[in-house]
């Protein structure tokens, strides 16, 4: 009878260890590059343009809801002739599963570009 309530208690030791694992909050710099991530995707589903992007400024808002971030930036991209123009973008975004290193494991949920929304789940 001892090894069995050896076991539960082991078990419920790590159990907590666990959980806290899986709500570890990814860091910042993840949660910027799957942000420019997402805007990269944007321009590149565009075939009738090749956009040179360089990022620059940004704000990373954590929301009320677990796994939410909305990240707010800047970006200078080429239009022509090494011309570049300055562009601003919002990305809403959640983690979905617990690998965060993972660019599966983000879902956008919302985007823009210059003030126009691209995406709004």
């Amino acid at each position: 009878m001892r090894a069995p309530t050896m076991l539960i208690a082991a078990l419920l030791l790590l159990q907590p260890r666990a959980a806290a694992a899986q709500s570890v909050t990814p860091p910042d710099a993840l949660i910027v590059a799957m942000a420019q991530q997402f805007v990269l995707e944007h321009f590149q589903r565009l075939p009738e343009q090749h956009f040179d992007i360089a990022f620059d400024i940004v704000n990373i808002h954590p929301q009320p809801e677990p796994n939410h971030w909305a990240v707010i930036g800047g970006f200078m991209a080429d239009a022509g002739a090494s011309n570049y123009r300055p562009h601003a973008y919002g990305v809403a975004m959640r983690l979905v599963c617990a690998d965060h290193d993972k660019l599966e494991c983000w879902q956008l949920e919302k985007l823009v570009i210059d003030r126009k929304i691209i995406l709004n789940n």
